[in-house]
């Protein structure tokens, strides 16, 4: 059976909330905020924001997104139950090695 290296849709987040942005945070990169809370579901999940106006073309938007949640499945820690907010206030080169820290430690 070959390996499945996608993130399973139900540590996906879908809607975003107001009540997201009164979450506990933390800047982990220059740029790059992660907002954190735990839930009652026994999964991790998370949600990746890059706004328009902060990353103009649609493929690095994409990149971006695609690399986060590559990150967040390869070094979340899988007993705890957090949801997780990754929104990026500029393009940030390098970033990865700052969530990896981040998903590592929490």
């Amino acid at each position: 059976m070959p390996k499945v290296f996608s993130l399973p849709k139900e540590l996906r987040t879908k809607k975003i909330s107001k009540d997201m942005f009164g979450w506990k945070s933390i800047e982990v990169f220059d740029g790059v905020l992660v907002f954190f809370n735990e839930n009652k579901n026994n999964k991790n999940s998370i949600l990746v924001m890059v706004p328009k106006s902060v990353v103009r073309e649609a493929s690095r938007r994409n990149l971006l997104r695609r690399k986060t949640k590559e990150v967040f499945r390869l070094n979340v820690k899988r007993d705890k139950s957090v949801d997780y907010l990754v929104k990026f206030n500029k393009f940030a080169h390098g970033f990865e090695g700052g969530l990896k820290g981040f998903f590592e430690n929490v």
